[in-house]
């Protein structure tokens, strides 16, 4: 059976090498991950104690199958804002043989109702066109007008 939960400190590296796991995947990509891991492991640690970030795990177990996770931040307060509150989806991630089960769907409700109680009106992702479905049922619509820069 799956047991659903917030993320703790004692989370931080298997919510690290599940996010390298996920990048990996995304990305075709599985060289270099040593640094990419202690720098989510850093980053982990950092936003778990600032409650910048909210993770939410799925577990088969005691072993985590699924991850969600919501960066919380805050812009000038706009029209689309009005009290400035963003939060940011990222790190959902199930792992192949426990996909299809609905568990993503479940972590992606218990994320967005942790936005909604936390008083969070604007929330953004980028969808991977395996995610895009979960992320369409619940009203999530592509914006337009957005711009990229790397340095």
């Amino acid at each position: 059976m799956i047991e659903y939960r917030k993320a703790t400190i004692d989370d931080i590296s298997l919510l690290a090498k599940t996010r390298v796991d996920f990048l990996n995947e995304v990305n075709n990509i599985s060289t270099d991950t040593e640094e990419l891991f202690i720098n989510n492991k850093a980053y982990f640690e950092n936003a778990l104690n600032n409650n910048s970030f909210v993770a939410w795990i799925a577990l088969d177990n005691n072993e985590i199958v699924a991850t969600s996770g919501l960066t919380l931040y805050l812009l000038p307060p706009n029209r689309d804002s009005r009290n400035g509150k963003v939060a940011y989806i990222s790190n959902m991630y199930t792992v192949p043989n426990f996909r299809g089960k609905g568990i993503a769907s479940h972590l992606f409700s218990l994320t967005m109702d942790e936005a909604k109680n936390l008083g969070y009106k604007k929330v953004l992702l980028n969808a991977t066109d395996a995610g895009r479905s979960v992320y369409e049922k619940y009203g999530f619509i592509d914006a337009k007008g957005e711009m990229l820069y790397h340095f």
